[in-house]
């Protein structure tokens, strides 16, 4: 397969771009202790990738999962989490190196797209990006329909892009949309993520460089 076919490149924002989980799991422990759930820090990792709604539906009951994801959006931002959520190394260069070469860049997350559009803009990253694509409540929830409404609104088709992120989620959701996907194993990986349309696994930002070389 002809690494040139990749035009768009969608990066996977939460364990890719960025590092998310000390923030993530603060807000987590407050949303916790607040709903009275016992839950291990240690098990905390599964809970990253996933739509929050599904996390809390599975932990609280589709009544109470919306009032669950509300609260814990507040208090991450209103706390200053969303902000303990350093860059990966590598990654700023990295994206600055691929958009010199002419490759289009933009990230497909299932974030909030205004937390992913501040992120951006906070890292440095955004005037890198073509197209920014979040997770709207109740038009986009899932990484499948991040990943097509970027893919529409750019008016491409979805074989001369690829997806960049570190999760089940996002090799899922580009096999649906009919895209390929480079793992990225820096980030929140784990047994469960693999497919074939798995191209390549990079275990390093410098890696994408590699490819695309």
């Amino acid at each position: 397969m002809s690494k040139k076919k990749y035009k768009y490149l969608f990066f996977d924002m939460d364990g890719t771009i960025s590092n998310s989980y000390p923030g993530i799991a603060d807000a987590l422990d407050a949303a916790f202790e607040h709903y009275g759930l016992d839950i291990d820090r240690s098990s905390y990792r599964k809970y990253i990738g996933p739509p929050l709604s599904d996390t809390f539906r599975d932990l609280l009951g589709e009544d109470r999962a919306y009032d669950a994801v509300a609260w814990f959006r507040e208090y991450y931002i209103n706390n200053g989490c969303i902000l303990n959520n350093p860059v990966y190394d590598g990654i700023p260069e990295t994206m600055k190196e691929l958009k010199e070469r002419g490759y289009i860049l933009g990230i497909a997350s299932c974030k909030k797209h205004e937390e992913v559009v501040m992120l951006a803009k906070h890292f440095g990253i955004y005037d890198y990006m073509t197209c920014i694509s979040g997770l709207v409540y109740g038009v986009r929830e899932e990484k499948a329909e991040v990943l097509q409404y970027a893919i529409d609104s750019m008016g491409v088709a979805a074989r001369d892009c690829i997806m960049i992120g570190d999760t089940v989620y996002d090799i899922e959701g580009a096999a649906q949309v009919g895209m390929d996907c480079i793992l990225c194993s820096w980030g929140f990986a784990d047994e469960r993520a693999v497919g074939d349309n798995i191209v390549y696994t990079a275990g390093n930002p410098s890696d994408l460089i590699k490819f695309f070389d």
